[in-house]
C-alpha cells in the first residue's frame, strides 16, 4: 500500500504543471466505472459479467446524454477502469483514474464518481484513496461496512434477505429439512447461510459446520472427500453450496465429474453473478444437481444486448471455443446460462440515471443566471465536492419502464429474480425448470415437476426428530459452552462509548482504568452542570412570579387611586358651583 501511495502521489506531482488551461471550461463531465471485464494473473480471460455491466452503462449513458441536450454541447464520457477481477488491480485502475482526472483539470461535479466495484474485498481497498479525496462511489446493492461513509450510495437495498428467502423457498418445495452447507470464502455467502437458518427456524437444518471452499485450487480434493464422508449420513437431504463468483465452483465441479462415486446426495447450487457455464457442471444422469442462478428479468435483456462491446464479446466467444469443441456437439453446448444478465444490470442502469439527474439539478443552481452560454459555467466548477455528495444523496427521477412509470432513488427496492435449471436425463442437457420472484414467487415452467428422485422421501416425524435434535444440540453447546474473552480487546465491561475510538495498543488495564476515571469524572461534572441549570432556571422562574406578582397588586392599587379621584373632583366642582350661584343670588338682591 505504501508503494500505491508513493505512485499516486508521484503522479499528482507530475500532474500539476499540465493544468495551465483550468479556466478553458469543459462540454463534458466524466464516469468512471470500475468492472470486472477480465479475470486470472495474466487479466486476459475475458468476463460475461463484465461485458454485461458495461452495456448496461452504455444504455444508460445514451439516455441521458439526449436529455443533456437542453444545456448546449454537455455530455457524460464514460471512463472505463478495468479490474481484472482482483482487488489490488482495483487499487492500480483507480489511481489510474484519479491521475487522469488531475492531468485534465476535472473536478467534482464534473467527475461524477465511481460506479462500483461491487465486491466487498475490492471497494475496502478503493474506498481507502477515494474517501481521502472525497470521490463518491455508486454500488448496485447495499453491502454490510462497519461504517457508514457519507461519499458512498446504494441504489438497491440489502439483498441478504430476499436470497435466503429463494433458496429456503426452494429447499422447501424440494421438502428437504436438513443439508449439508458448502459456502465460498467470503463475507457474503457466510452471511447469506447465517440469514438463511435464523430464516428457516428449525425447520430446514444445516448439518455441522459449513464446508470452506479454498481460494486455491490446491484444497479442492480435501473438500470433496469432506463431501463424499457427510454423505455417510442417512438423514441426510442433500447438499446446499452457496458461491458468490463462479470461480469458486469450477475447481469442485471438475473434481465432481471425474469421481466414479455413484452414490451422491443431491446438490443445490445458488450462484450469486453470472458467468458459470453449463459445460462446466458434469455430465451424469447418477448425479441429481439444481442451479439457481440469480439473474435479471427477461423483460429487459434485449435493450441491453444492444450495448454489447463487439471487440470483447469476441474475444469472449474465442476462449470458449475450446471448451465448446470438447462438447462434440453435445446439446450442452447451446449455453442457455449465458443468456442470463447478472443482477447487478439494472441497478448500474439506475446509476447513471441519479448521476445525471444530480448533473442536471447543480447546473440549474450555479449556472441559472448564465443566459448566453448555456452549459458549465464557473460556479459549477467551484462546487465543493462534500455539496455535489449532499446533492447526490437526495436525487431521484422517473424512469419509464416495461412495467410502466417506475420512481428511481437509492436504497430503493430492486425486483429480485432466479433462474432455476435442472440436468435432464432425456436431451441430457440442463433446462431452465423455474424462476423465484421476490424470493417467495416459484413459478414453474409448462409441464415441469421436479422429480422424485432429487425431492426428499423420507418420513416428515423422522425429519422433525433429526431437526429437533440439531437444534437442542446446538442450544445446548451454546448455553454450556463459557464466555471466551476476545483477543482483540472486546472485554465484557467496556461500558464507556470511548474506549471503542481507542488505539488498540492502547487497550491494557492500566490504560483504560485511567480512561474510565476520567470518563467518571467528566460524567459527573456533566450531570453537576446540568444540576446547575436546571436550579437556576426554577429559581428564575420562582422570582419571576414574585415580581409579578408585585406588579400585579401594585397596578391595582393604582387603578383603584385613579377611580376614586374622579368622585372627589366633582364634589368640589359641586361645592364651588354652589359658592357662584350664592354669589349670584347676593348680588342680585
Amino acid at each position: 500500500m505504501i508503494i500505491w501511495w508513493f505512485v499516486f502521489l508521484l503522479n499528482r506531482v507530475i500532474a500539476l504543471p499540465v493544468c495551465t488551461n483550468q479556466p478553458n471550461i469543459k462540454d463534458y463531465a466524466v464516469l468512471s466505472a470500475l468492472l470486472p471485464l477480465h479475470s486470472g494473473d495474466d487479466c486476459s480471460e475475458t468476463q460475461i459479467r463484465g461485458i454485461q455491466q458495461l452495456a448496461a452503462l452504455e444504455y444508460g449513458l445514451n439516455k441521458v446524454n439526449a436529455d443533456l441536450s437542453q444545456y448546449g454541447d454537455l455530455k457524460i464520457s464514460l471512463q472505463i477502469l478495468d479490474t481484472c477481477s482482483n482487488s489490488n488491480r482495483a487499487v492500480k485502475a483507480t489511481m489510474k483514474g484519479l491521475v487522469s482526472a488531475e492531468q485534465t483539470c476535472i473536478k467534482s461535479p464534473l467527475f461524477l464518481g465511481y460506479v462500483g466495484p461491487d465486491d466487498l474485498e475490492s471497494f475496502i481497498n478503493v474506498h481507502k484513496i477515494t474517501f481521502l479525496l472525497n470521490k463518491t462511489h455508486v454500488l448496485p446493492y447495499k453491502i454490510d461496512l462497519k461504517e457508514r461513509p457519507a461519499n458512498v450510495f446504494f441504489i438497491g437495498t440489502d439483498q441478504t434477505g430476499i436470497r435466503a428467502k429463494a433458496i429456503l423457498t426452494m429447499l422447501s418445495n424440494l421438502g428437504w429439512e436438513n443439508y449439508v452447507p458448502v459456502v465460498e470464502d467470503s463475507i457474503q455467502t457466510n452471511n447469506l447461510l447465517d440469514t438463511l437458518v435464523d430464516l428457516s427456524d428449525g425447520h430446514v437444518c444445516p448439518l455441522g459446520k459449513p464446508i470452506t471452499l479454498p481460494k486455491s485450487e490446491n484444497g479442492y480434493t480435501t473438500v470433496y472427500k469432506e463431501i463424499i464422508g457427510s454423505q455417510v449420513h442417512s438423514s441426510i437431504d442433500g447438499i446446499l453450496i452457496i458461491v458468490e463468483k463462479p470461480e469458486a465452483l469450477k475447481p469442485l465441479l471438475k473434481i465432481l465429474s471425474n469421481s466414479a462415486n455413484s452414490q451422491r446426495s443431491p446438490l443445490v447450487i445458488y450462484i450469486i453473478s453470472v458467468g458459470l457455464k453449463l459445460w462446466d457442471f458434469p455430465r451424469s444422469d447418477s448425479l441429481k444437481i439444481i442451479v439457481m442462478q440469480e439473474a435479471t428479468e427477461f423483460i429487459v435483456k434485449n435493450d441491453i444486448k444492444q450495448y454489447f462491446n463487439d471487440s470483447l464479446l469476441i474475444s469472449y466467444h474465442e476462449q470458449t471455443k475450446s471448451y465448446k469443441r470438447s462438447c462434440n456437439n453435445n446439446p450442452m453446448c447451446l449455453d442457455s446460462l449465458e443468456e442470463e444478465l447478472d443482477s447487478t444490470v439494472i441497478p448500474i442502469t439506475y446509476a447513471v440515471h441519479l448521476f445525471a439527474n444530480a448533473l442536471k439539478m447543480s447546473l440549474d443552481q450555479k449556472c441559472k443566471y448564465n443566459l448566453e452560454s448555456p452549459g458549465i459555467c464557473r460556479n459549477l466548477q467551484s462546487m465543493p465536492p462534500m455539496e455535489w455528495a449532499s446533492l447526490l444523496r437526495t436525487q431521484s427521477t422517473i424512469m419509464n419502464g416495461p412495467e410502466g412509470p417506475k420512481r428511481v432513488r437509492f436504497q430503493m427496492e430492486i425486483p429480485h429474480h432466479v433462474s432455476v435449471y435442472m440436468w435432464n436425463t432425456v436431451p441430457r442437457q440442463f433446462d431452465l425448470i423455474a424462476t423465484i420472484t421476490n424470493g417467495d414467487r416459484l413459478s414453474f415452467m409448462k409441464n415441469v415437476f421436479l422429480p422424485s428422485s432429487i425431492r426428499s422421501n423420507k418420513i416428515s416425524a423422522d425429519r422433525s426428530a433429526f431437526c429437533q435434535s440439531y437444534k437442542t444440540k446446538q442450544t445446548k453447546t451454546a448455553a454450556t459452552v463459557p464466555p471466551v474473552e476476545d483477543a482483540t480487546g472486546a472485554k465484557e465491561d467496556d461500558w464507556s462509548p470511548i474506549w471503542q475510538f481507542l488505539p488498540s495498543g492502547e487497550k491494557n488495564h492500566k490504560t483504560k482504568s485511567t480512561y474510565q476515571g476520567i470518563v467518571v469524572m467528566l460524567c459527573i461534572g456533566f450531570g453537576f452542570l446540568i444540576f446547575m441549570i436546571v436550579s437556576m432556571r426554577i429559581l428564575y422562574n420562582v422570582f419571576k412570579f414574585k415580581q409579578g406578582n408585585d406588579e400585579s397588586s401594585s397596578k391595582r392599587r393604582k387603578r383603584a387611586e385613579k377611580a376614586k379621584k374622579p368622585r372627589r373632583t366633582s364634589s368640589v366642582t359641586s361645592r364651588r358651583l354652589s359658592r357662584v350661584s350664592s354669589i349670584i343670588s347676593t348680588r342680585s338682591r
